[in-house]
């Protein structure tokens, strides 16, 4: 595994590892370090290895630089260790894509290469600058990703969305795309008590995740500034980011500093269930740019649901393409009025909160979690001459 992320908090990568070493295959994870980790942690069924630090900043030439000293380090380490352990997978994570051809000496001794795009690049960009289709940078990142693609051997991709642009816009072949979505692994995510104690006079809605300006993390605060004098609801903010001062900053602005708990950092994925279990509501305030209206299916809304917690969510494309109103409170994107009104409604009627988790796992019928971990061992035992027995191989 291969990621400019931090391995301790990203659910997606966590999950591969975990569906792979259950079928007896050892991992290595190449990753980023947080503060206070060592760079090497052996574990029975693989290694760590945090090979440098993540930029926090504005800078976009600190940040170009950190993914280039990151892309340098991996493609050192990968070809000295290639040598050594002949990897059969690697298996890259965005961003960037061009990560992958720091796996290009694996490749040459015969190790199959996926790349995994958990964001797409040029619709983030866009998103970012306020920019359209035909700004030659975006133009830039398409056929970064198209040739990124064409390297590897297999592109995974987070929903179907995303797997219609890489098609349609970058000119990647449909049938080298595998969707697989961003769904909870069920021995990572299993309900469990939490360690918070319950008091009846209290309505707990959570957030967990990245704190940042445009998942509307200032929208939900002002939400809960305007219910704060008509129902007793709390809100616990779990995560950390760059927009994590101005949060608090307006929390106290708002006057919320005795209904605004904020751990302010991450925390390792495991702990989410215990979390997020026990309380009354799960809120996403995504606002509406091209990047989380049809691209960006939030992660932490499918842990919600698997874990029964109900939902309010704005109404975007890519949640309504796979939920309807019978399974999510939905208000308008970037409504704070709505967004507000939506917590009293749902605070007042239990039968409802109850109702909408229950309808909720119906997304988990039809997307299966079993069936998807049994797709990716697929591609990674996958061979131009077809399929080889799952053994004990290195991934």
């Amino acid at each position: 595994m291969l990621a400019y992320a931090h391995y301790i908090n990203d659910a997606r990568i966590k999950s591969y590892v975990r569906t792979l070493e259950d079928h007896g295959h050892r991992v290595d994870v190449v990753a980023l370090r947080s503060e206070g980790e060592s760079s090497i942690e052996h574990r029975p069924t693989g290694t760590i290895f945090r090979v440098m630090d993540k930029y926090q900043g504005d800078s976009k030439l600190a940040y170009a630089w950190s993914y280039l000293r990151f892309f340098l380090k991996a493609l050192l380490f990968l070809a000295r260790r290639s040598f050594r352990d002949r990897y059969d997978v690697i298996h890259v994570h965005n961003m960037p894509n061009v990560l992958v051809f720091a796996a290009i000496v694996p490749k040459m001794l015969g190790a199959r290469l996926l790349l995994d795009v958990h964001d797409l690049m040029t619709v983030n960009y866009m998103a970012k600058f306020h920019v359209g289709e035909h700004n030659s940078r975006v133009q830039i990142l398409k056929i970064e990703q198209r040739i990124s693609s064409m390297f590897a051997d297999r592109v995974i991709c987070a929903d179907h969305n995303q797997q219609d642009y890489l098609v349609e816009h970058c000119g990647v072949a449909g049938k080298k795309i595998t969707v697989l979505m961003n769904l909870p692994n069920a021995e990572l995510f299993g309900p469990t008590p939490s360690n918070k104690q319950k008091t009846e006079d209290a309505f707990r809605i959570v957030y967990h995740g990245t704190i940042a300006h445009r998942l509307g993390i200032d929208l939900i605060l002002r939400a809960v500034a305007l219910v704060a004098d008509r129902i007793p609801a709390e809100l616990w903010m779990y995560g950390s980011g760059d927009y994590l001062p101005e949060a608090l900053a307006l929390s106290t602005e708002l006057g919320l500093d005795e209904k605004v708990h904020f751990s302010r950092s991450f925390f390792p994925v495991e702990q989410i269930p215990e979390i997020v279990c026990g309380m009354d509501l799960g809120i996403i305030g995504n606002r509406r740019n091209l990047a989380c209206d049809k691209y960006m299916l939030p992660v932490k809304l499918l842990e919600y649901v698997y874990l029964g917690v109900p939902v309010v969510a704005p109404r975007l494309g890519v949640i309504g393409r796979y939920f309807d109103d019978t399974m999510l409170r939905f208000y308008e994107p970037e409504n704070v009025e709505q967004m507000a009104s939506a917590i009293v409604e749902l605070y007042s009627n239990r039968e409802q909160r109850e109702r909408l988790a229950r309808t909720a796992m119906i997304f988990y019928q039809k997307h299966n979690i079993k069936a998807q971990a049994d797709c990716y061992l697929d591609l990674m035992s996958e061979r131009k001459s077809g399929l080889y027995p799952v053994s004990e191989h290195h991934a």
